[in-house]
């Protein structure tokens, strides 16, 4: 297989404990042309295989050409890579986004050339989204969000 590169990235995801601190804290540091909003969300993925269902604060922003977006995990019907972040003590980036319409291309050229796999996969509105486990590399997640 040809060498694959991404040619950007398209969001950055931070997750934290406290969203509302959080938002004040990125709204006096970052200047965001908008108000940041805080809205509540219900995920349901399959984490490594399993269905999972957890309910989130989020506030997704553009800032910089890039999608902003720190989450707060609420409650949880089991684990899933937010929960497995938190549970290791770790807060801050998680994840870096890229918009794709090839993002089996990527799958199968990160298993194939690496070893990482899918993590996570689920469905938000039109759009399909797979976390590959990068952290050992790169010390976060690369998340394919497929439109």
């Amino acid at each position: 297989m040809s060498i694959l590169k991404l040619e950007k990235f398209d969001q950055i995801g931070i997750l934290v404990r406290d969203i509302e601190k959080a938002a004040k804290f990125y709204g006096a540091l970052l200047d965001f042309k908008s108000n940041l909003n805080i809205v509540e969300q219900s995920s349901t993925v399959s984490y490594k295989g399993k269905e999972v269902t957890f309910k989130m604060k989020k506030i997704m922003q553009n800032f910089g050409g890039k999608q902003f977006e720190i989450v707060e995990v609420i409650e949880s019907t089991g684990d899933h890579l937010y929960k497995e972040f938190l549970d290791k003590g770790q807060m801050g980036l998680h994840h870096l986004g890229i918009y794709t319409k090839n993002a089996q291309k990527f799958i199968e050229y990160f298993k194939k050339e690496y070893g990482i796999d899918v993590a996570q996969t689920g469905k938000a509105g039109k759009v399909d989204f797979y976390y590959l486990d990068t952290r050992d590399v790169i010390g976060f997640y690369l998340e394919l969000i497929a439109f």
